[in-house]
Parts: structure tokens; sequence; C-alpha cells
């Protein structure tokens, strides 16, 4: 088998792929029906995209089809980054602002209207013949790998933005899967990266070996890139968990505070006040020991706006939310292990009695405050 024939084999079993687990996420029982919808229709325009390398060998369609089955490729970045947006914001709507994500898809029509579909038969099949020497086609090339490039730095801006939110407003971050979105970003921007090494040596090189190899190896990235997805879906239906789109970064909501006119002194005192009246709160009620506590329950539960409790946490006190909840629930898992009364008590049951639930959270938390692990600290005590 050729190195061309392999590469239809692969690219037919990708598809097949492909297509089987755009079914699964169409079909799937979910509660974010919308970002299973984007990413299947991200895996069918990807199908779509690469079925050239095996149906050529069977079938001779249209040049417009031909044309548009190559440009149809550039709804991946935009629907790859409403994936993910769907994915962050729980409440996530398409609306009629998200048809502008349709544009790279539509520059690409019209770059190609003067050379290629406003002309007749006999010019498009002159131009395809000579394809990658039109000066149209490499201005393409460069314009869909800007785009692409756009919307990776859009898509590493959302997951920052993400991070952020979570540790401001959650105590516990292990619901929100955000290590499965990054590694997606990372993996999707190492398949851009080769990929726009291979397309540069499609303009430059001279070798069609090289070129079929390397075509070769980002078809097998893209098999393997299809097989973790669909495994992670089989295995983790709900990837994670969705955060509330009215969550605003605390740096914004402290820019719309400072606006207000209120005397510096008097404002420092109200502060301090709260500071005081929130650690003798968090000391009596415990409100930390509910695993699930987020600053809009801790808000209710205090008597304050959670604007204010936010800015008063996660900028006043220079913590995150995160962090100001776990120091609390560290505090009392020590409390618990020098308490000779609580010796039978296993690390894993004073965990979930803290707040706590998981193991690797508490574990990493505890050796942050005391430099040792749990159960070193009360080898240490005994």
């Amino acid at each position: 088998m050729d190195k061309y024939s392999l590469l239809g084999f692969i690219t037919l079993i990708i598809v097949f792929v492909g297509l089987l687990l755009s079914i699964f996420l169409l079909t799937v029982k979910t509660q974010n029906k919308i970002a299973n919808r984007l990413l299947a229709l991200y895996f069918i325009v990807f199908s779509i995209h690469i079925s050239v390398f095996f149906y050529t060998s069977y079938i001779e369609l249209p040049l417009v089809i031909e044309m548009l089955r190559d440009q149809i490729i550039s709804l991946s970045s935009p629907l790859l980054f409403l994936y993910l947006v769907a994915n962050i914001y729980s409440d996530f709507k398409l609306r009629y602002i998200h048809l502008c994500h349709l544009l790279p898809f539509l520059i690409e029509i019209i770059l190609f209207i003067p050379n290629f579909y406003g002309v007749n038969h006999e010019e498009r099949v002159i131009f395809t013949e000579n394809y990658n020497s039109q000066i149209i086609v490499k201005i393409s090339v460069v314009v869909g790998s800007v785009i692409s490039l756009f919307y990776l730095i859009l898509m590493f801006s959302e997951l920052k933005k993400y991070k952020h939110l979570l540790v401001e407003n959650y105590s516990s971050t292990t619901s929100f899967n955000y290590n499965w979105l990054y590694q997606l970003t990372i993996v999707i921007s190492s398949i851009f990266v080769f990929s726009q090494f291979k397309q540069l040596y499609k303009f430059t090189g001279t070798d069609i070996e090289t070129l079929n190899i390397l075509r070769l190896v980002l078809i097998i990235l893209l098999l393997g890139f299809l097989t973790w997805i669909m495994l992670k879906s089989m295995y983790q239906p709900e990837l994670f968990k969705g955060i509330d789109s009215g969550h605003k970064l605390v740096k914004t909501l402290v820019k719309k505070d400072n606006s207000k006119t209120v005397s510096e002194s008097s404002q420092q005192e109200s502060i301090e006040a709260n500071i005081q009246r929130l650690n003798k709160f968090m000391e009596e009620e415990e409100p930390f020991l509910d695993s699930s506590l987020t600053i809009q329950k801790l808000a209710h539960q205090f008597q304050m706006p959670s604007r204010e409790l936010s800015i008063l946490i996660n900028h006043h006190l220079n913590q995150h939310f995160f962090d100001f909840i776990t120091s609390f629930r560290i505090k009392k898992a020590i409390l618990l292990l020098k308490n000779p009364m609580n010796k039978k008590l296993t690390i894993l049951e004073i965990l979930y009695d803290v707040g706590f639930n998981s193991k690797s959270p508490f574990n990493k938390a505890f050796k942050k405050h005391t430099g040792l692990t749990p159960t070193e600290y009360r080898a240490k005590l005994s």
C-alpha cells in the first residue's frame, strides 16, 4: 500500500469516526445540548473537508462543490470557539449576533468570486489546474491562518477569564473541568501549528513524497484527536459544569465601585468592620463546611449583596474566594487532627467533614498551609 492509499484509508476511518461521534453528540441525552450540537457540527465540517483524500479515487464532483468542500474548514475555528463558550457558560444561547462567526467562510467565498465563482467553467478548470500558483490562493491561506490564530487567542482569553471566575466565585473547582478545556485548546493549537507547517511546505516545497508524508502525519494526529474526544465523551458525558454568564470579574466590579463618591476614610472604616464581621461569621457559623459553597450562597447567609462580598474578599482581602474558604477548611482540619478524640477518624473522613470533596485538592491545600501532608502532620502529632 503506497502512502497515498494509506492516506485515503486512514482518512476513511477518520470520517467514519467523526460522523459516528457527531451522531452520538446529537442523540446523547445531556443538559448542554447547544455545546454538543456545536461540536457535532465541527466534526461534520471536519469530515467533509478531509474526505477528498479517499473519494477522489471513485467519484468526481463539480468544481464549485469541490471548492466549497475545501473552504468549509474556515468554519471549524468559530465552531470550536462557540463550543468552548457554550461549555463555560451554563446559560449560553445562540443569538443573531453569533452569525458574525460565518464571516471567515464568507470572506473565503468573496476572495474567490473574481477568479473562480464569478467565471465560466473553462476558466474554473484553468484556475484549478494552476491552483497552488494562484496569488489569491496564497492570500486565502494567509487570511485563513490569521483568522484561526485570532480564534485561538480568543479561546485562551476565555479560558483565562473562566479560571479567574472560578476561584473568585466557587469554593470547590473539582466539578469544573477547566483542565479538559485547557488540554483541548493546547491540542488544537499543536495541530494548528503542524497544519501551518504543512501548508507552508505545500506552497514552497517541491517533493510530493514529503508533502504526502506531512499529510499522513497530520491525518494520524487528527485521528488521535478524534479518538481522544470520543473516549472523553463516552466516559465523561458531562465534560464539565458551566457557570452563570452573569458573573463578573472582580477587577470589573472594582472599577465600577471606584466611580462612587465616598470619602476614603469612611470607606476604609466600613471595609475593616465588614472584614471583622465576616471573619467572626466564618468562625462561628462555619459555612465553609458546605462543599458546594459559592459566593452567592455565602452572601445570602452573611446578608450582604454578592457583588459587595466579592469585592471585599477578592479585592480588599487580596485573596481569591476559593483560597479564602480553603484557609478556613484547613484550619478546621488541623483542629480535628489535633483533637485526641478524633484519632479514629480517617483522613478521608476529615476532608469530607471540613468541606472538601476529593483527596487530591485537600492534600495539596494542606501541604501549602502547613508544609506537610495530612498523614505526615498526624504522625508528627503522635
